[in-house]
């Protein structure tokens, strides 16, 4: 055989060798670079975050459908018994906020029976106000039908009365999905709560009577997808020395994030005084489409803030947290921007061929669209909760909640109509909002403070000799 003829015999062969080695490469880098961002490290936030993203768009579409089926002034009726589930919180004093906060902190710090007397408090006192819930609903039904009310009017407390009994127990279990495991278990429970929401769209058909139905069983279904999911089996017991540490951490988040919250509502308050009922029905569009898109920063929030307090109780350094608040807010303002775009390019056209009887309150639900995301970046305010950093927890939210409610009573008198200056005044407050959450953080986080874990000085309610001394104390059942 010539030597040429030797050379091209042998040539597949080399070829054959090299291709499997390169393709063993590729494959390798491929299951290394699925396994990196796909391990529990990484895979629950994603995750999370994607089911969040579903659970979003499925409430953003149920809220499209309902404004379809129901009549304006039916809506502007349940958007105002609505209000009660947001002033029922006060009830709850605190203790939930406190949760929110001590758990992934203890978690962090190694000290799980103490993790679990808190856990065990926090129901207790949860049962107690879902009785008190369920009572204070039937005196007003009681009370609906033998002043002769409007039976829409009867319905919607009996409605709202369930909804804030589910709240109150889906909030505690919310709160204890802490760990990465049990939050790819949430996003499993989420991703199913979207799937109710589709599946629940025909009771719609049935208009106002079938939009009550819907929510009720919506969320009684979720609320047991989430018991059966819950991470930690624990009876509800009472510990007092327990109570008092969730009072003590609780109430200033609580009172501060409440305060926020009820001036949120000033934005319906400022319609009915200024246009009516019939004007919070055409305003339910744009609050469907807040409420929906504030599932994203929200998820997140919620993902992103027991992390903070683990690292911390970790840690106890403050600065880690400023770069997880200030990352956090921009990833979500980045995420949800590229959404808000699309939304004001689609949402005149939508409106007009499938909700022409809300063509009034087009343009306050585009602008509520770009509101959500002024509310995204506000999400680093988190980084103060694990700090107990109450002075600077309380100048933001007093600030905040100021920018709520005179922001929707500026813009009804500088905009002539009423709708879209409510809406403009929810826009700047948030926008304003968002500067004063990353300013105050900053400085929060880069503050020269001796003992981190004391808490504010300024504020009598923070002592870590109670917190050290609380975990001798023995739990009572």
């Amino acid at each position: 055989m010539s030597e040429l003829d030797q050379l091209v015999g042998n040539e597949p062969a080399v070829v054959d060798s090299c291709t499997p080695m390169r393709y063993s490469f590729l494959r390798r880098v491929f299951f290394c670079a699925r396994e990196r961002w796909w391990s529990k490290r990484r895979g629950a936030p994603v995750f999370f975050t994607g089911s969040s993203l579903i659970l979003s768009v499925a409430q953003l579409l149920s809220g499209f459908v309902m404004v379809r089926y129901v009549a304006p002034r039916e809506m502007g009726l349940w958007a105002s018994v609505n209000l009660a589930l947001t002033y029922s919180f006060f009830a709850l004093a605190g203790v939930q906020n406190g949760l929110g906060r001590e758990l992934p902190y203890y978690l962090g710090a190694n000290n799980e029976p103490m993790a679990r007397r808190l856990a065990a408090t926090t129901l207790f006192y949860t049962a107690g106000c879902c009785l008190l819930a369920l009572f204070a609903g039937a005196g007003a039904i009681a009370f609906s039908i033998w002043k002769h009310a409007d039976p829409k009017l009867t319905y919607a407390v009996a409605a709202i009365t369930f909804l804030i009994i589910f709240k109150f127990y889906q909030n505690y279990l919310f709160l204890t999905f802490r760990s990465k495991n049990s939050f790819i278990d949430l996003a499993r429970v989420q991703m199913w709560q979207g799937a109710l929401m589709f599946v629940a769209l025909p009771l719609l058909f049935l208009s106002y009577d079938g939009m009550l139905l819907r929510a009720v069983l919506v969320a009684g279904l979720g609320l047991y997808l989430m018991h059966r999911a819950r991470p930690m089996s624990i009876l509800p017991s009472w510990s007092t020395d327990s109570f008092f540490l969730l009072l003590k951490t609780g109430i200033p988040i609580f009172a501060t994030d409440y305060i926020s919250s009820c001036a949120g509502t000033f934005d319906k308050v400022a319609l009915l005084k200024v246009a009516g009922i019939e004007q919070v029905g055409f305003y339910a569009l744009a609050l469907g489409v807040f409420s929906a898109f504030q599932v994203v920063p929200q998820s997140i929030s919620h993902y992103v803030y027991p992390r903070m307090s683990h690292h911390y109780g970790r840690t106890n350094n403050p600065r880690v947290l400023w770069g997880m608040a200030w990352k956090t807010s921009l990833i979500v303002v980045g995420s949800m921007i590229p959404i808000a775009v699309v939304g004001w390019w689609l949402l005149p056209t939508g409106v007009k061929f499938l909700f022409p009887k809300y063509v009034a309150g087009t343009h306050a639900a585009e602008i509520a669209l770009f509101t959500a995301v002024a509310y995204g970046a506000t999400q680093c305010i988190n980084a103060l909760l694990s700090l107990k950093a109450w002075s600077h927890l309380i100048a933001y939210q007093f600030s905040y909640a100021g920018l709520l409610a005179v922001g929707p009573f500026v813009g009804v008198r500088l905009f002539s109509s009423p709708l879209d200056g409510v809406a403009y005044g929810m826009l700047g407050a948030n926008l304003f909002g968002a500067i004063l959450a990353l300013g105050i953080t900053f400085a929060a986080t880069h503050r020269k403070s001796g003992n981190i874990l004391a808490g504010d000085p300024a504020a009598p309610w923070s002592s870590a000799k109670s917190e050290a001394e609380i975990d001798k104390v023995p739990i009572v059942r």
